[in-house]
């Protein structure tokens, strides 16, 4: 394929000033001569760039293929005038072929097509983040970050039998997080170190899986595979040539992805796309499949992507699409003159929500430069493309990243890759902590609208900690958070307990109860000493979950002895209780209120005067 692009581009470029030396007045052998070396010139060295370079024709007017036979008619045309020692009309191909590029460039620019960009993500549905986004299960939350799996795969493969750190070397830019058997792994191919293992190895052996949510799991090396077609192979066994020498010269790829199936097979895929707006406007087609011990290659397209595959949509075309949108939705003008309700994506970041599907989210912040306050998240699956938006206010995760630096930068500590969970009815970013050599030390959990920060041992501890954070006054909880305290009462039926971190953790069943409450042993002195059969007094916050953490309790069946002090304060924490819920009450009636109809309204108003009548009767009776 190279040979022929070559050949194509190289007799067009020279054909303008072959064409001045057929049909022109003077100096035709000259122009003819000029003509036919530069044609033996351009060829082979084309040759070898296309072959190298791998050049895609999907673009307008080829791409890369057009701009440099427009390149070589300013070659040709400067060479005539030269001959010439004048003005030569070959000249006006190269500007004419460069005020067609330009055209075509500035023709499809957002000034023109401002909707078509903004619609390129689609039809975006909104949500509310507390109602829809479930909690995570802490068993199943990531807490290895990208940095530290690098750092494991790294050391593991250094101590891997055989030595075959000394060929082969972990692939980190293509290390990809995906869902394995209802688990989060890391997986990352061994390539290549260079073009001398190449000659010598006849294949690479293998890959490196890092469990992605215990930082102690034990790295796995497999290293029994036979890899031929990889990214840091040379000439037809490299990836991304071979997919172009077989048919995808004329398709637009992107974003090499690693991808393990269930059964431990492993799978090259590559994003395959077409531009639909000029050069931009990238739309995902499908993706191609490539078996890397026999090269052999299926196309999928979208409705035909297998489940194991997780990484469809390339984070950049997410960037586009949500910028696009953000910025463009309400037209061009807007966008730098009105400037109204306009908004910045940051960073894509991978997560996988409570129904394991993958998904890119995006934080969104309005567009004043430096501005770190959430205004909304956009979660976009990263298989299909479908995109979800929920409104939301706080903190950024770089805001949050910074909060906890703050609070563990003296420890020599630092946070990194944070995701969002909807921890205790509260949207929250889950941190893991690491140390300045990459090791894992610990979680911290920012409570995004006001930036506090839980920190513990694990994600246990952590959880604990943030429980107690939110839980300190009732003016620090959000009226969701509020409106799903829940108290119950009765006999405990089961109680056991489990040492987590440096907290120990008791776990009650109370008698014909189906959720299991959790709780420290500081919650409260009475909770070492529970029996089954004493009577208990519970509070915690309404979940469907199995297992639920709780806020308070009392073992009404141990009766210990209370100083007048103590009384005075638990009577104080009451009063302040019982202030809170008809604080809560008001503002629940007030909202209430303001949603009635008129009539709605004059039947209340007339109620209340009857009732307020009636109390007056009442009391000149007495």
């Amino acid at each position: 394929m190279a040979f022929l692009l070559a050949l194509f581009t190289a007799t067009c470029g020279v054909f303008p000033l072959f064409l001045m030396g057929v049909f022109g007045s003077e100096d035709k052998k000259e122009k003819i001569t000029g003509s036919i070396i530069a044609f033996f010139i351009a060829w082979p060295l084309l040759w070898w760039i296309y072959y190298a370079g791998t050049p895609s024709v999907v673009w307008p007017f080829a791409g890369i293929i057009g701009v440099v036979i427009v390149c070589l008619w300013l070659v040709c045309a400067i060479l005539d005038c030269v001959i010439k020692d004048h003005f030569s009309w070959a000249l006006v191909f190269p500007i004419i072929g460069a005020l067609i590029f330009l055209g075509r460039g500035c023709g499809t620019s957002n000034v023109f097509y401002s909707r078509d960009y903004a619609k390129m993500i689609g039809t975006i549905e909104d949500r509310e983040w507390t109602q829809d986004v479930q909690p995570k299960d802490p068993k199943h939350i990531r807490l290895v970050p990208v940095e530290l799996a690098v750092w494991l795969a790294n050391k593991q493969l250094g101590e891997a039998p055989g030595a075959i750190g000394s060929q082969f070397e972990v692939a980190d830019e293509y290390m990809t997080l995906q869902m394995i058997k209802n688990e989060l792994w890391y997986a990352a191919p061994l390539d290549y170190r260079g073009f001398g293992v190449w000659t010598s190895a006849k294949c690479a052996p293998g890959y490196v899986l890092v469990h992605a949510e215990d930082p102690l799991r034990q790295v796995i090396v497999k290293a029994d595979e036979k890899f031929i077609y990889t990214p840091g192979a040379f000439f037809g066994e490299n990836l991304e040539r071979h997919l172009w020498s077989n048919g995808y010269y004329d398709k637009g790829m992107q974003d090499i992805t690693f991808e393990i199936e269930e059964d431990g097979h492993a799978w090259w895929t590559m994003t395959i796309f077409e531009p639909t707006i000029g050069w931009w406007g990238k739309k995902v087609l499908g993706i191609a499949m490539v078996k890397p011990e026999t090269g052999e290659i299926q196309f999928k397209n979208m409705d035909q992507i297998p489940h194991w595959v997780d990484r469809v949509i390339p984070d950049d075309f997410v960037t586009d699409y949500v910028t696009w949108w953000g910025e463009l939705s309400a037209g061009w003008i807007n966008s730098w003159w009105g400037s109204h309700n306009l908004t910045v994506p940051l960073k894509p970041n991978i997560i996988y929500g409570s129904d394991n599907e993958p998904y890119w989210m995006c934080d969104l912040t309005s567009s004043n430069e430096g501005d770190q306050s959430l205004v909304g998240l956009i979660y976009v699956n990263s298989r299909t493309g479908r995109a979800i938006k929920y409104h939301a206010v706080g903190n950024t995760e770089t805001a949050a990243i910074t909060a906890v630096n703050n609070k563990v930068s003296y420890r020599n500590l630092h946070g990194a890759s944070p995701v969002i969970y909807n921890i205790l009815g509260t949207m929250a970013s889950i941190i893991p902590l690491l140390g300045a050599n990459h090791t894992y030390q610990g979680v911290a959990i920012v409570k995004l609208d006001n930036g506090q920060v839980a920190i513990g041992d694990d994600q246990y501890v952590a959880l604990r900690e943030y429980q107690k954070l939110i839980s300190m006054s009732g003016q620090q909880i959000s009226p969701e958070l509020a409106h799903a305290h829940k108290s119950i009462s009765g006999k405990i039926s089961r109680i056991s307990h489990e040492v987590k971190g440096n907290e120990t953790m008791y776990y009650i069943l109370l008698e014909n109860g189906d959720q299991l409450f959790t709780g420290a042993s500081e919650l409260s002195p009475k909770l070492p000493m529970a029996q089954p059969g004493d009577d208990a007094k519970l509070s915690f916050i309404e979940t469907n979950e199995s297992v639920v953490p709780m806020l308070g309790f009392d073992d009404i069946s141990l009766r210990l002895k209370v100083s007048e002090n103590q009384q005075a304060v638990n009577e104080k924490v009451e009063e302040r209780k019982a202030d809170a819920q008809k604080e809560k009450d008001i503002q629940s009636t007030k909202g209430n209120i303001q949603n009635l109809s008129e009539s709605d309204l004059k039947e209340v108003e007339k109620i209340l005067r009857e009732r307020k009548a009636k109390a007056e009767k009442d009391v000149n009776k007495k």
